[in-house]
Order: C-alpha cells, then structure tokens, then sequence
C-alpha cells in the first residue's frame, strides 16, 4: 500500500485541535497520515455507538457532527458533549468490555476508522501524538465537569449562556466560526437535551438573551453581539478548552 503523504494530514481538524497543545513534526504527521487510511461516510440519524456492545476501533471526525448521550428506562435522553470535526468518537467506549453511552450522527460524517491496536501502537511510537491525546482527553474531562455544573449549580439562563459561548469557542478552534458567531449543530431540543431544559424553555430563553441584546439569531445562525456580559452571566472562562501550548525541548 502507498504511504500517505503528510501533507494532506496538516489541513486535518485534529491536527488542529492538537496544535492547541503541542506541535507535530514531520514524523508524528506521517504516522498519523497512516492511521487514518480508513475513511467511512455516515449518514445523519445512523448511529456509531450503540450502549451495551462491543467496540475495538476509534473513529476520527473530519467532517459533520454527531452526539454522545445516554438513553434512560423512560425515555429520556442526557446529551453528554456535541462531537465535532477534530473530535474522536470511541472514548471511552474503546477501553470498557461494552460502550457505556450511544453515540448517534445529527448530521451526514466523514470518519476515519482506526483500530485500536493501531491507536495504542500509535501512541507507544509517538510520544509527540500520546502527549496531544492526553490533552484530548483532559478537555473532554473538563467539557463533562462544566456540564455537571450546568445541572447542579447554574440557572437555567446561566447555562444556556455558558453552551452557547462553549459551542462558539470549539467550533473557532477548527476554524468553523467567526469571531462571534457559528451555526449551531443542535435543534433547541438538543440544546434542551445538554443543558437539562425542555425545547420550549430553550426556546423562551434565547428570547429573553436577545430581548437582552445579548445574541441574535438567523435561523441556526447565532451571533454574540455581547460577549462580555454573555461571559458574566454563564460565568464562562475558555481556559479549560485551550490548552496553553506545551513547551517541546530543542533537539
């Protein structure tokens, strides 16, 4: 099989989530090219993890979104994080005999399917590439964290804010936002489903956050026109989603 080239791999939205952290050399691209040999399209609505089954491959987004949620006995769904392009779907199913939670495709994906023997040896050959994961993984912790938060201490206003300027924040991470605004990938119903609210009281309280002049919305566009008092309000610091870069030794 011809090797990828590492080229290519440079315009990838991991590869920009993990600059965030630490810069790859030429070498860490070439092996991360040859992981990500495998590329699957998914259709919107389709799941790729089911709760309660097996899975020994990670999927790498390039394109589309999906969600990471848990389904209850009555019916009711708990979004846990929107996945986005550069994100991995497969933490932390990968690492348990069965998936703990169901992840399902809003919208059409490009995935990259890796083994996780592939991952692991990866990582064991790549310090570089392990280091970046980690950080990965450290975000995806933090992401959860403000999400207990959101459901134990915020108003629901508070939380609505703080998703929005979290949506705004990952999203230009990838460079699919503008400085204040992005198209948000959930309906008000998904948003109600991450911040614990129904799709009505969603609904109510982006009215009240543009009575506010503190957004407008287009139809899924959405635009900060305050981000100051929007920040004060969802209590928000974009700390936890950017990593201060890791300072590499010199050769």
């Amino acid at each position: 099989m011809r090797k990828p080239a590492a080229g290519p791999i440079r315009s990838h939205p991991l590869v920009a989530r993990f600059n965030h952290a630490i810069s790859l050399d030429e070498g860490d691209l070439s092996a991360l090219a040859d992981v990500l040999n495998r590329k699957v399209v998914v259709k919107k609505a389709k799941d790729i993890i089911v709760e309660g089954y097996e899975y020994r491959a990670l999927h790498v987004v390039e394109n589309g979104f999906a969600i990471r949620y848990k389904l209850l006995h009555s019916g009711k769904r708990q979004i846990m994080n929107v996945i986005m392009p550069g994100d991995i779907v497969g933490f932390p199913a990968c690492f348990y005999e069965h998936a703990v939670f169901s992840v399902t495709a809003i919208s059409d994906m490009t995935l990259h399917r890796v083994p996780l023997d592939d991952f692991t040896a990866l990582c064991t050959a790549r310090a570089r590439v392990a280091t970046a994961l980690l950080w990965f993984a450290a975000r995806e912790a933090a992401i959860y964290a403000e999400h207990i938060v959101d459901a134990g201490r915020r108003e629901p206003l508070e939380r609505l804010a703080h998703f929005l300027l979290e949506t705004l924040t990952r999203l230009q991470g990838i460079g699919a936002a503008s400085e204040d605004s992005f198209v948000m990938p959930l309906s008000q119903e998904g948003v109600g489903n991450v911040i614990g609210l129904s799709a009505p009281h969603v609904n109510r309280m982006l009215a009240e956050l543009r009575r506010d002049g503190l957004i407008a919305m287009s139809g899924h566009e959405v635009r900060i026109l305050d981000r100051a008092a929007l920040q004060i309000l969802g209590e928000f610091h974009p700390a936890y989603l950017i990593r201060t870069p890791i300072h590499q030794p010199a050769p």
